[in-house]
C-alpha cells in the first residue's frame, strides 16, 4: 500500500517548482550493458518509459536551472555551478513541456520492464502532475535553454490549451526563438482563455 501511495506522489516530486532533478542520461565510460543483472531494462535512457516520464515531469513548470542533464557534462572539465547549468540545459538537456495527449503518444514508443501496468499508470500520473503544476503556475521561466522555433511551437500548444489560467509572467529570454516561434507563441497567447492574466 505504501509503495502505491509513493508512486502516486512521484509526479509532484519531479515536477515541483522547487526540487532539483539531476538526470544521468549516459553510462560512465567503460560500463557494459551486458554486466547488468538479468531482467534489467538495458534500453538507452531516452528509450526507457520511467526515465522519459521523470524527464517530462521535470520539464513542466520548473525553472530551467532545476532540471539538469548530467550526461551533457564534458570529460576533463572542472565545473562550477554556472558552467554546470550552462552545459546541462543546452542541446536538448531541457525539453519544453508536452500536453498529456502528446506525452501519451510518445510514451507508446518507450520500453518498460512492466509495460502492461506501468504505461496506463504513468499516463494518469503525468496528466495529474500537468494539471496540478500548470493550474497553479503564475510564472514560467524557460530562459537560457537554447530553445528554437520548434520548442517555442511545442510550448505554444501547451499555452493555447488554456492549461495555465493563472499565468502572469513568461520568461523566454536568451533562447534562439525566431520569427516562426514568436508567431506561434503570439497566436497561442492571443487565444481567448489561454493566459488571461498575462500582460
Amino acid at each position: 500500500a505504501l509503495f502505491k501511495q509513493g508512486l502516486g506522489c512521484l509526479g509532484t516530486l519531479y515536477s515541483h517548482q522547487h526540487t532539483f532533478v539531476l538526470r544521468l542520461t549516459s553510462f560512465p565510460d567503460g560500463h557494459k550493458a551486458e554486466d547488468q543483472a538479468e531482467g534489467t531494462n538495458v534500453a538507452k535512457y531516452f528509450d526507457r518509459g520511467w526515465c522519459y516520464t521523470e524527464q517530462s515531469w521535470a520539464s513542466l513548470t520548473k525553472s530551467g536551472n532545476l532540471s539538469l542533464d548530467l550526461g551533457k557534462m564534458r570529460g576533463g572539465v572542472e565545473y562550477g555551478y554556472g558552467s554546470l547549468i550552462d552545459d546541462c540545459v543546452q542541446d536538448g538537456g531541457r525539453r519544453p513541456p508536452l500536453l498529456p495527449s502528446a506525452f501519451a503518444a510518445e510514451l507508446e514508443k518507450k520500453s518498460f520492464t512492466n509495460g502492461k501496468d506501468d504505461k496506463p499508470l504513468v499516463k494518469r500520473l503525468y496528466e495529474a502532475a500537468f494539471e496540478e503544476q500548470f493550474g497553479k503556475a503564475t510564472e514560467l521561466s524557460y530562459a537560457n535553454l537554447g530553445w528554437g522555433d520548434a520548442e517555442a511551437a511545442q510550448l505554444a500548444e501547451v499555452l493555447a490549451s488554456g492549461a495555465a489560467p493563472r499565468l502572469e509572467e513568461l520568461w523566454l529570454q536568451r533562447n534562439e526563438i525566431g520569427d516562426e516561434g514568436c508567431k506561434a507563441l503570439a497566436a497561442a497567447l492571443g487565444k481567448e482563455g489561454a493566459a488571461p492574466r498575462l500582460e
